[in-house]
């Protein structure tokens, strides 16, 4: 089978089971599983992601100037400042994220608490395409923007005005998703290999669209 047809089919099983019954843990599973047959490179990559484990009893042990070999890699990558931020994220229970640090903001997050999802362009672009039907008109807004340039082609990384407000419309879906008892790693195990097959498959807003069976009404 063409492999875009497959992805299609995929899409539709998913925005069906969202819709209706629920996106379970099995369910869930069997899509994954569905997903790397269409491609095997449409898979989590473990050996570049392992799975993070007791990452809420991390400390802030930083100082002014790197203390051990991860802080001197991030130092020598000119990511000093960004390190810097990060922890500051992780530690401040207080501290909101900025439009250009959600992405990171949010991961700090889930390393405090596991709870919090993971949130990237692919994972927000995957539950657009699944949740499109549920999404009121000025989320769809958000998200293309987001997303897509002027010239509705796919932007290297989502940015703009409305990240912050993104990331509170992919929590909103993420929790409802997660009320059918899937847990927070089985859906990301999902939603980065999915959101990064829509973006291999579709050049623009209309391919996208198409594949995901959207209406063109923005």
């Amino acid at each position: 089978m063409d492999k875009e047809i497959a992805l299609k089919d995929l899409i539709k099983s998913l925005q069906k089971s969202v819709n209706e019954e629920g996106m379970t843990s099995d369910f869930i599973l069997k899509a994954t599983k569905k997903l790397q047959e269409i491609d095997s490179k449409y898979s989590y990559n473990h050996d570049r992601f392992p799975i993070l484990e007791n990452t809420n009893s991390f400390e802030d042990k930083s100082n002014n100037s790197p203390s051990n070999l991860a802080e001197a890699l991030l130092w020598k990558l000119g990511k000093w400042k960004d390190y810097k931020k990060f922890v500051q994220q992780y530690s401040d229970d207080s501290s909101k994220p900025k439009e250009t640090d959600v992405v990171f903001y949010a991961f700090a997050r889930h390393l405090k608490d596991p709870k919090k999802p993971i949130y990237d362009q692919h994972a927000i672009r995957a539950i657009w395409a699944i949740c499109h039907k549920a999404f009121s008109q000025d989320e769809k807004m958000k998200c293309k923007k987001l997303l897509l340039n002027k010239n509705e082609k796919w932007k290297p990384a989502g940015s703009g005005k409305h990240a912050i407000q993104c990331y509170s419309i992919f929590i909103k879906y993420i929790d409802e998703i997660e009320k059918s008892q899937a847990s927070k790693r089985e859906i990301d195990l999902l939603l980065m290999p999915l959101g990064q097959a829509l973006k291999l498959h579709s050049k623009n807003y209309k391919e996208f669209s198409n594949l995901c069976g959207l209406s063109r009404d923005l």
